[in-house]
């Protein structure tokens, strides 16, 4: 339990009145920078003191002069107290205002510039919370008279209030500051995904907050178990990246406890690993996101006790938004490393099915073919295929699988195989389809299955056998009569059913006769809410039916692109165009 302080003498009523006047001008003031000068000023008017201090605690306890007067304020820097140390020290420890008339017989004086004799140290209390000490000290104790002395310590506990309210205002202000600094800053580094770039203006922001020698950005690597250096600045050029273990030394600790690191003299501190033997200061900040250790921030000073507990409720907040950025930008850089991988893996795979395709359309005598393939995506589920059978025959198939894709295309590259094979067994289409069908099915692919239309032409006896299995029916347009009409096959999916059985149809042939086949990318082509419908697909092969195959897919494909309006393709596209001339 605190020891009660001892209550200074009353004071005459016109002194009384004046310490109250003093106490109300220095409430006014509520910039903390401007309060201990006129703290100071005021204590001149009541003291005449040789040096003042005003020392205020910092979070380890010790005792700091935040304002000196009566010698250079640079050689107060590096100074502390210990509570108990010193007249100071023993004044914060104990509460109560301690006045020594002859420091010289005083063991606990610590002498700092000669010519001292007396000191008054006065504690500045709030409630119970030592707020600050207050440290005169003369050439003669004569100035210190018991009514100077008594005023001093009525005006102390007023002076306490002022420093507590200016201290509260000020940091109201600071963090009022600080969040739409934050603000612009977190506006500004999130828009940064390139890491290095990200690294450098992070650095950059802050220098504008602290004004630090040497900065470092240490990340944590894949394995979790290493602070790894990839942003320095002032640390000098280095040929690897510096390498420390969580736990070890003040970087290691700070990663490992997810908690700030302040040591005002690393010299002193066993956990310092010295790999800048210049460093006497030195604060970690840890960049945390979602309780995931991102890294560290690490400044060092050649100046001891170079930073404060200030510079840590900045950096704190900074380094939360900066390890937020640095996570976007490491996404972002997998992202697109995945990403160029994919497209990689795309173009190969777009190359490999290009490669199943025939490299050229085949011709022969009094017939001809094209064929037109437009994927919606990279790679495609549509095909198509040409067979060279004997006798002047030719086998053909166009089929699509459901979906788009590299599934898609997997799928029908394994399809397109598989009718391949069963093609040159000499297989008619119905019997082909069939045989198709038990394949895929067996392979057991959930969710994927493929329609298929297989045609033998031969030429020689003019005429067509076609099966199919789910694909738009063909158009056929008959020179004779200069008329289209649809070759109706119907049929199961391949790969829905176990069992699925097959219709075939014999179509007599013409000269001049085109067959048209197309996947339901041409059909379901849309603009806006209207579909492409097949009788305008009619319409332009009666238009063109006169011209050679190649120029009559050519003509669809442009007529779907002008009724589209080069609005984006939903489905792959396929058009196979067979004709009879001669």
């Amino acid at each position: 339990m605190p020891r009660a302080r001892k209550t200074p003498p009353p004071l005459p009523p016109d002194l009384l009145s004046e310490v109250l006047e003093i106490a109300a001008e220095i409430n006014r003031v509520l910039d903390p920078e401007a309060l201990l000068p006129a703290i100071a000023g005021h204590v001149k008017r009541l003291v005449d003191y040789r040096i003042l201090d005003i020392f205020l605690p910092e979070a380890d306890g010790s005792l700091r002069p935040a304002f000196v007067e009566g010698y250079p304020p640079e050689a107060a820097r590096a100074f502390r107290l210990r509570p108990g140390q010193g007249i100071v020290g023993a004044a914060a420890a104990a509460r109560e205002t301690v006045f020594v008339a002859d420091v010289t017989r005083d063991p606990r004086y610590v002498s700092l510039f000669p010519g001292v004799k007396a000191e008054l140290a006065i504690p500045l209390v709030s409630g119970e919370r030592l707020i600050g000490v207050l440290n005169v000290e003369g050439p003669d104790a004569a100035a210190f008279t018991e009514q100077a002395r008594t005023l001093l310590q009525v005006l102390a506990t007023h002076l306490a209030i002022a420093i507590e309210n200016a201290t509260l205002h000020g940091e109201t202000r600071w963090y009022a500051g600080l969040l739409a600094t934050l603000y612009e800053i977190g506006k500004e580094t999130a828009s940064i995904l390139e890491l290095d770039a990200l690294l450098t203006r992070i650095a950059e922001v802050v220098k504008r907050v602290i004004d630090y020698e040497m900065f470092g950005i240490l990340l944590l690597d894949e394995s979790g178990r290493d602070l790894v250096m990839y942003k320095q600045v002032r640390f000098g050029e280095f040929k690897e990246k510096t390498r420390i273990a969580v736990g070890r030394g003040l970087c290691g600790t700070a990663a490992a406890t997810k908690q700030p690191v302040l040591v005002g003299d690393v010299t002193k501190d066993p956990r310092y690993l010295g790999i800048v033997p210049e460093t006497r200061s030195e604060l970690v900040i840890p960049l945390v996101h979602k309780d995931k250790l991102i890294g560290v921030f690490d400044l060092e000073s050649t100046v001891t006790h170079r930073f404060t507990e200030e510079h840590v409720k900045v950096l704190t907040p900074l380094a939360s938004q900066a390890a937020i950025a640095i996570e976007n930008a490491r996404l972002y850089e997998a992202l697109r490393q995945k990403e160029a991988r994919l497209q990689r893996e795309l173009q190969v795979a777009q190359a490999v099915q290009h490669g199943l395709f025939p490299e050229e359309c085949p011709s022969g005598p009094g017939w001809e073919a094209s064929a037109h393939f437009l994927p919606a995506r990279e790679l495609g589920g549509d095909l198509y295929d040409f067979y060279e059978l004997e006798n002047g025959r030719l086998g053909m198939a166009i089929g699509d699988v459901a979906g788009k894709g590299v599934a898609a295309a997997l799928y029908g590259a394994f399809a397109s195989g598989t009718v391949r094979a069963r093609a040159f067994e000499k297989r008619e289409p119905a019997d082909l389809l069939r045989r198709v069908n038990r394949a895929l099915w067996n392979r057991g692919i959930e969710g994927f299955y493929c329609t298929l239309t297989y045609a033998v032409f031969d030429f020689p006896e003019r005429r067509l056998r076609i099966a199919g299995s789910g694909m738009p029916h063909p158009i056929h347009y008959r020179a004779a009569t200069g008329t289209c009409g649809r070759v109706e096959i119907a049929g199961l999916p391949l790969g829905s059913f176990e069992e699925a059985a097959y219709e075939e149809l014999e179509v007599p042939l013409a000269a001049g006769d085109v067959l048209v086949f197309f996947s339901d990318g041409v059909q379901e082509a849309t603009r806006g809410d209207v579909e492409y419908e097949t009788q305008r697909l009619v319409g332009v092969v009666q238009g063109h039916a006169g011209e050679a195959a190649p120029e009559i897919g050519a003509a669809i494909l442009e007529d779907l692109e002008a009724f589209t309006g080069g609005t984006e393709q939903r489905d792959d596209v396929t058009l196979v165009v067979v004709k009879i001339v001669g």
